[in-house]
């Protein structure tokens, strides 16, 4: 079996200020509009396209969505991130920016979090950027038999002496 490689349109979320890539969009990433980045094909040979015609890289495919594109939120595990007006994500109207809340009697102009990232800027100097990326399937089933990372470990905790903790 011959593993070809090919690229493919993907999503990086990065920082402005620092110029690096602060958090990987994988499959399970969640958009705006509370669906996975996996429900947001980014080709029309994607099997997940039912129709060719009218096709949108990147817009949601889940039913009765008015997703557009893609929209990556930071969210781990039950945490999710919340707007200034303190409405979830999933209260904001994923399907024109400026993302306004659609509960009622809320003043909020738009979606634009408080959040600070660990590389100590702001969510609002992060942008989403679509970058067009080379996957070598052989080069990535070598990287992961050789496990680079396993050089950097260091085994201090075996070493280190034990807390004396007085109370």
């Amino acid at each position: 079996m011959k593993l070809k490689s090919y690229t493919k349109m993907v999503i990086q979320w990065s920082c402005d200020t620092c110029k690096r890539e602060c958090i990987p969009v994988r499959e399970e990433s969640r958009c705006l509009c509370g669906h996975r980045y996996k429900e947001h094909p980014s080709s029309v040979s994607d099997p997940r396209v039912k129709s060719p015609k009218g096709f949108r890289a990147f817009a949601c495919t889940s039913a009765r969505c008015s997703c557009r594109a893609f929209f990556y939120v930071v969210a781990e595990g039950a945490w999710i991130l919340r707007c200034r007006c303190k409405h979830r994500h999933t209260n904001h109207d994923p399907g024109s920016k400026p993302f306004v809340c659609k509960r009622p009697k809320c003043g909020c102009q738009g979606f634009d979090s408080p959040w600070v990232c660990n590389c100590d800027h702001p969510w609002g100097a992060h942008r989403q950027h679509l970058v067009e990326k080379k996957f070598d399937p052989l080069q990535m089933l070598q990287a992961q038999l050789t496990a680079p990372e396993l050089n950097t470990v260091h085994r201090t905790d075996l070493l280190a002496s034990p807390l004396n903790l007085r109370l």
